[in-house]
């Protein structure tokens, strides 16, 4: 697989995962400036990350296997935090 897609991947995982919640809590009614900054970034990082795999060749794409497993790593985390959240409730 390639890198970049490995790479947009991730920043989508992570924008779902911080931008999903906070659109949800904003669905609910919760309108606080936090929130809204959440939801703000998730979308963001999604749009960013849709747009570089379209636009970046992957032939010429690099990233240190070092930054795509620290990168993957995070998605790992953020979405395990998020799962976590949903469950309990919180």
């Amino acid at each position: 697989m390639e890198r970049l897609y490995i790479y947009t991947g991730s920043f989508v995982v992570i924008g779902v995962s911080v931008g999903g919640p906070a659109a949800r809590s904003l669905a609910a009614g919760d309108h606080s400036i936090p929130i809204l900054l959440m939801a703000i970034g998730g979308a963001g990082m999604i749009v960013t990350a849709v747009y570089e795999a379209l636009e970046t060749d992957p032939e010429e794409f690099t990233a240190s296997a070092l930054s795509i497993f620290a990168l993957v790593g995070t998605a790992c985390l953020t979405l395990l935090g998020t799962v976590l959240s949903a469950v309990s409730g919180a």
